[in-house]
């Protein structure tokens, strides 16, 4: 995996080859903890079951997507995943982006020292659940050399932006339990992924997450290759968005199943010389076949004493991707907007129940 701090990398990449893929990520936790969320913009979705069989051709840009995901006290309260015609994406810009999928889009600033993202939402399901709003993600522009891995080998890049940023707005869903309308401030994060080959061909599984402590941002990602591995974790100083240190040591343990027999490691220990984290990624948010989403429980002890932190973290095993013996549970829970929709999403309660 290459690795970048660079803004100039986001721009969308028109040379992905067929099936290859790029996402747009956000996520952000109010500042009181009830409210959680999780969007992504994406450009070759690698999650369509379409795109794995080719049904519209092999290129990316036949397949862009959306997914949002909103929590509410570490319950989901909406979830959408939509893939739409090649026709509802649209890219516009080099430094001030603006990239809309179906009826939502992000609109990217750059100023002088910071970066702004405005993501404008507007949404309805044949469920009918919905979601209207806007949200900012405020950000100092950090050093293009902050973190920066790169190798002409690699086929996968990671572009990350926005290592911790303040996240102000509203929105209004109509949801799982009950409409509500939420004054959104708290802590986000944003980066940018682009793979040239599907994840599956390089990567063996993946771990990755992110937790904003009063002093420090810690970011780690634990890649297994089917050769080799990335094990990487930093502390991004939150005055100056300064690299503070970084974790030597990663340990993984606690090895559980799901019932879809996802195996995943829910403890994680990161070891540097600053200091240690304890991560446990026992609240899973979403659960499913090939990836979980959790909000975790991160601490965080030095020599000042231990500080606790929720975060949200996330596991992926590709292989299981291809598997097509769980693509009746992805069929249900993807929209394909070129397609009618299955039936379950078309009923409020039976679609919640693939939440």
């Amino acid at each position: 995996m290459n690795i970048s701090t660079n803004i100039e990398d986001e721009y969308i990449d028109l040379e992905k080859p067929e099936k290859g893929y790029e996402w747009w990520y956000f996520d952000a936790i109010s500042a009181d903890k009830k409210w959680s969320l999780v969007i992504i913009f994406y450009q070759g979705n690698p999650f369509s079951t379409n795109y794995l069989e080719g049904k519209y051709l092999d290129k990316p840009d036949e397949y862009p997507a959306l997914s949002i995901s909103v929590y509410k006290n570490g319950k989901a309260e909406y979830y959408s995943f939509q893939e739409f015609p090649k026709s509802k994406f649209m890219w516009e810009g080099e430094d001030d982006i603006y990239c809309s999928v179906g009826g939502c889009a992000f609109q990217r600033r750059v100023l002088a020292d910071t970066v702004e993202y405005e993501l404008n939402l507007n949404q309805t399901l044949d469920s009918s659940h919905s979601i209207t709003g806007k949200l900012k993600f405020i950000g100092d522009r950090v050093s293009k050399k902050l973190i920066s891995t790169q190798s002409k080998q690699e086929k996968h890049f990671w572009n990350l932006i926005h290592p911790r940023c303040k996240v102000v707005g509203s929105f209004k869903i109509v949801g799982k339990t009950d409409t509500y309308h939420v004054g959104f401030h708290g802590d986000g994060y944003h980066d940018h992924n682009t793979g040239h080959e599907p994840m599956s061909e390089s990567f063996k599984d993946w771990y990755w997450g992110r937790f904003h402590f009063p002093k420090y941002s810690i970011v780690y990602y634990i890649m297994n290759g089917y050769d080799s591995k990335q094990h990487k974790a930093w502390l991004i100083s939150r005055d100056n968005q300064e690299l503070a240190g970084f974790f030597d040591k990663i340990d993984l343990s606690v090895l559980k199943k799901n019932r879809l027999g996802l195996e995943s490691y829910r403890e994680i220990r990161l070891s540097g010389l600053l200091g240690n984290l304890e991560i446990k990624n026992s609240k899973v948010i979403d659960n499913g076949p090939f990836y979980q989403r959790y909000l975790s429980e991160a601490t965080f002890s030095d020599v000042s004493g231990s500080q606790r932190q929720i975060g949200i973290s996330e596991y992926i095993h590709p292989k299981r991707i291809e598997m097509e013996k769980y693509w009746w549970m992805v069929r249900m829970r993807l929209r394909y907007l070129r397609e009618k929709p299955h039936w379950v999403q078309k009923w409020k309660m039976f679609y919640e129940w693939t939440w």
